[in-house]
C-alpha cells in the first residue's frame, strides 16, 4: 500500500554516517637484508568492504575476543591471521602500531587497531588459502615491491597499504619491530589527522560532509595530480570540514603539486558549496562548464574559465580528458585520465544508490543514457564517484541495464487511458517501499519524458499513456 500523498516528506531526511566497527589488524613482517618482507592477503572480489584489493590481514571483533582474558584487540589480530593464514601467533607477541578509521566515503566503516609481529623463520603462507571465500591469495613479499607494482598500476591496494609500506620499506635489517611499530603508529596518526586517500597513484580524495541526498552523508573531493594538481568539487562550506579539506591540499602541494585551479563537476550545491572559498584561499581560477558557471553566484574578482568537451588538463605527468555528460544536470562534466585508466566521474554513478535525474532541474534521462554509454565505451577501470567508494568500470553496462529495466517497467505501468504519476509510480516502483516518494516520482516522470521522445508515452490533462 502506498503512502498518502499528504504524508510523503518533501526531502527525504539527511542519512547519518554509519558507526565504525572496532577490528584488529595483524602486520606480519620479516627483515631481510634486501628489504623488509610484509604478509598481504587479496581481499575476495565478493567481499563487502576492498573487493579485490590487497591488504593486511584483520577482522571484526567478536564476543569470542572479548571473553579470553586477553586484550580483546590482541586476541582479534590473533584469531584473523590464524584463520586466514593457518600462521599461530600468541596475542602477547603484538606490537601496538596505532590506530585508524575508515573514511565515511564508506557505507561499511571500521576502528582498526594495528598490531606488528615477526613471522617465524621458514613459514611460507599456505597455497590456497584456509578460507578462500575471504582470501583468494597470499603473499609474503617485499614492502618496496609492492609499492613499485602499485606505482606502477600492476596491483590493486586498499588506500591505507602505500603509507604503511613506505615505513615498513624504510626499515633497515636487524631493526627492532618496537621502532618500526613506533613509525608505523606516527604515519597512522599523521593519516587521521590529514588523510592521503590514494586509490591509483596521483589521484587523491577527500570526504566532505555536505548537504547531501541520502543515502549518502559526503560528497568526495578529488585531487588529481602529478606536478600541477585541481581541486575537484569541494561541495562543503562547513568551517570545520574546510579546514581538514585545507590540510589534504596542504600536504598535496608539500609533496610537490602544485594546485592550479579549482574543478566543478556540475552545479549542485552538495558539489560546489566550497568551490569559491577555496578558489580564493589558494589564489586559483574557478573552472567548469558554462552552463554550471551560469548558476552560480562567483565574485567578480574570481578568475572563471569555462571547460569544453574534448579539452585536456596538463597536469604535469598526468593528464586529464574534459567530457561533457548532461543527463544529472546540465553541463555535468566527467573527467578522464587514461594514464590511470580512471574517471572521476561526479555524479554519473554511485555505488550507494541510483543516481536521481530531476526534470525541474534541466535532468534529462535521454541524456543521461547517452553519457552512461560514451563513458563505458572508454572502457574504464575505475569510476571514482563523488559520493561513495569507486566503482569498476564494467559497473557502467550494469547502470545501464538498471536504467532500461525500470523504463520497462514505467512503460509497462502505461495504459490506454490516462493514468496519474503517482499511479504509475507506485506500479513501476512497488519493489523499492523504502524509497522517499518525491525521488520515486522525480525519477517516473525522467523516464516518462524519455518515453514521450520516442513516441511511446503520451501526456494529458488527466496523466499519461500509453503511445500510440
Amino acid at each position: 500500500m502506498l503512502p498518502a500523498m499528504e504524508s510523503r516528506p518533501s526531502e527525504p531526511r539527511p542519512a547519518k554516517c554509519p558507526e565504525p566497527h572496532d577490528s584488529a589488524v595483524g602486520i606480519v613482517v620479516r627483515d631481510r637484508p634486501s628489504g623488509w618482507e610484509v604478509l598481504l592477503g587479496l581481499r575476495s572480489r565478493h567481499s563487502r568492504f576492498l573487493p579485490g584489493n590487497w591488504a593486511f590481514l584483520g577482522g571484526r571483533l567478536e564476543a569470542a575476543d572479548a571473553a579470553s582474558g586477553d586484550d580483546p584487540h590482541r586476541r582479534c589480530a590473533s584469531r584473523e591471521v590464524a584463520e586466514e593464514t593457518g600462521l599461530e601467533i600468541e596475542p602477547a607477541a603484538w606490537i601496538d602500531a596505532g590506530t585508524l578509521v575508515t573514511p565515511p566515503l564508506y557505507p561499511l566503516r571500521y576502528r582498526s587497531r594495528f598490531f606488528l609481529a615477526r613471522a617465524p623463520e621458514g613459514w611460507r603462507p599456505p597455497d590456497p588459502p584456509p578460507i578462500p571465500e575471504e582470501i583468494e591469495a597470499l603473499r609474503m613479499v617485499s614492502a618496496g615491491e609492492v609499492l613499485r607494482q602499485w606505482r606502477a598500476g600492476d596491483v590493486v591496494a586498499a588506500p591505507i597499504l602505500p603509507p604503511l609500506l613506505e615505513v615498513l620499506a624504510a626499515g633497515a635489517a636487524g631493526e627492532a619491530l618496537e621502532a618500526r611499530a613506533a613509525a608505523l603508529e606516527l604515519a597512522c596518526r599523521r593519516q587521521e589527522d590529514c588523510h592521503r586517500i590514494e586509490f591509483v597513484p596521483g589521484i587523491w580524495c577527500y570526504p566532505l560532509e555536505s548537504r547531501t541526498l541520502p543515502p549518502a552523508t559526503h560528497t568526495n573531493a578529488w585531487i588529481p595530480g602529478a606536478t600541477r594538481c585541481v581541486l575537484i568539487d569541494p561541495g562543503s562550506d562547513v568551517p570545520a570540514q574546510l579546514a581538514r579539506l585545507e590540510k589534504v591540499v596542504e600536504r598535496r602541494r608539500s609533496e610537490g603539486a602544485d594546485l592550479i585551479a579549482v574543478v566543478l563537476s556540475h552545479h549542485h550545491p552538495d558539489h560546489v558549496a566550497g568551490a569559491v572559498w577555496s578558489a580564493q584561499r589558494w589564489g586559483v581560477p574557478l573552472w567548469a562548464h558554462r552552463q554550471t558557471l551560469d548558476r552560480l553566484e562567483v565574485p567578480e574578482a574570481l578568475p572563471v574559465a569555462p571547460l569544453t568537451d574534448g579539452a585536456w588538463i596538463d597536469l604535469g605527468g598526468i593528464d586529464l580528458e574534459v567530457l561533457a555528460t548532461p543527463g544529472h544536470a546540465p553541463g555535468h562534466l566527467v573527467f578522464h585520465c587514461p594514464a590511470r585508466s580512471a574517471v572521476v566521474c561526479g555524479d554519473l554513478a554511485s555505488r550507494l544508490s541510483t543516481i536521481l535525474i530531476d526534470p525541474s532541474d534541466g535532468g534529462e534521462m535521454d541524456a543521461y543514457l547517452s553519457s552512461l554509454e560514451r563513458v563505458a565505451a572508454l572502457e574504464p577501470t575505475w569510476l571514482f564517484p563523488a559520493h561513495g567508494p569507486p566503482l569498476p568500470g564494467r559497473a557502467l553496462a550494469r547502470l545501464i541495464e538498471h536504467r532500461l529495466d525500470r523504463q520497462r517497467q514505467v512503460e509497462q505501468a502505461l495504459g490506454a487511458f490516462p493514468r496519474s504519476l503517482r499511479e504509475i509510480a507506485g506500479q513501476a516502483y512497488r519493489d523499492t517501499p523504502g524509497a522517499a516518494w518525491s525521488l520515486i516520482e522525480t525519477q517516473t516522470l525522467a523516464h516518462l519524458q524519455h518515453l514521450e521522445s520516442q513516441g511511446r508515452a503520451h501526456r494529458y490533462s488527466g496523466g499519461w499513456q500509453r503511445g500510440r
